[in-house]
């Protein structure tokens, strides 16, 4: 269940929440002719935005792999858009067949895919503020399922955040590979295409593929449309952020748990409260892949709730992070 909701993730994020590592990979061609770094940064910036931006209205298929500490698992992703609509369609290449489908209209961001376009439009338009927690590093060209990319080296300058390598396609911008590695330089997580096809007609996606559809969602299913974005959560406050770091949306997960998330333009985490029953909240550390998670308790207004906290930040941060959460303090009534 664990695996079908992390696909899932990369279906609803149209496969742009990628993570990279800071060590140069091992077949990357060296290019003479490569620009100098600053205008290779410029250039790799506008391959990002039309990542984020003009993805959306490609029709495209691949296949590819996504591998973390718990193995490794075979995709095969299709993108298409038909009269106004956009559709996404994951089909597991191991294991039961299944697949799942997602729907919404070429209008539609959901709260997920605002975050990730500030990732690409921040690298486009704000160097200056994220240089001052990355170094960012043009690596020259490599070759990913046939196809010419660009590599991009992203490195932290402390120790809140990981670091980044970003394959993007020349032609499309589409990320084709991406590792993370983890605060101690650990390879974590691997996403690759091993096959892309791009340019195809809608006509080219049949819904006749023979899996049964165990998944068939709309965008609102997962989250609303377009959601408008407070300046800070209601309800919590946060004694400590990461330098950089920034609240950036806040929603309900059904009737009573929050949700509120943070990002510094390129990593993210969230954090969740959960009402509890009774008078213990769970306390433990875990990691999947590049994502940490911190659980703990917190009370407010004498209500127990059990926190945890997810995000590709390192294990210390994801802790501190949760443990600096209070429940906003009324004000009281004077006289």
């Amino acid at each position: 269940m664990i695996r079908l909701a992390g696909a899932l993730m990369l279906m609803a994020l149209s496969i742009s929440a990628v993570q990279a590592q800071s060590t140069p990979p091992s077949n990357a061609l060296s290019d003479p002719s490569a620009p100098s770094d600053e205008a290779a940064i410029r250039s790799v910036s506008e391959l990002l935005v039309k990542m984020s931006e003009h993805r959306r209205l490609l029709n495209y298929q691949g296949t590819f792999t996504h591998q973390d500490m718990i193995g490794t698992e075979s995709f095969r992703l299709q993108h298409w858009v038909s009269e106004g609509t956009e559709y996404q369609r994951l089909y597991y290449l191991q294991g039961p067949e299944r697949e799942a489908l997602i729907s919404k209209g070429l209008d539609c961001r959901m709260m997920g895919e605002q975050l990730i376009a500030n990732r690409a439009d921040q690298l486009a338009t704000e160097f200056s503020r994220l240089e001052q927690f990355y170094n960012f590093r043009v690596l020259g060209a490599d070759r990913i399922a046939g196809r010419a990319a660009t590599v991009l080296h992203i490195v932290p300058r402390d120790a809140f955040r990981f670091g980044y390598l970003f394959s993007v396609d020349r032609e499309t911008g589409l990320v084709l590979k991406s590792i993370l590695l983890d605060d101690n330089q650990r390879p974590v997580e691997q996403f690759q295409y091993v096959q892309l096809e791009v340019g195809l007609s809608p006509e080219t996606f049949s819904d006749a593929q023979g899996a049964q559809i165990s998944h068939r969602i709309t965008a609102e299913d997962v989250a609303k449309c377009n959601p408008a974005v407070d300046d800070k959560p209601a309800s919590w406050h946060l004694q400590w952020l990461p330098d950089g770091f920034a609240f950036s949306g806040q929603r309900q997960i059904r009737d009573d748990v929050d949700m509120l998330m943070y990002t510094d333009g390129l990593s993210t985490f969230s954090i969740f409260l959960d009402p509890v029953g009774g008078e213990v909240a769970i306390e433990a550390r875990a990691q999947r892949g590049a994502t940490n998670f911190y659980l703990g308790g917190v009370r407010r207004a004498g209500q127990l709730y059990q926190l945890t906290v997810v995000g590709e930040v390192p294990a210390s941060v994801a802790e501190r992070v949760g443990q600096s959460v209070e429940a906003v303090t009324e004000p009281q009534p004077t006289g």
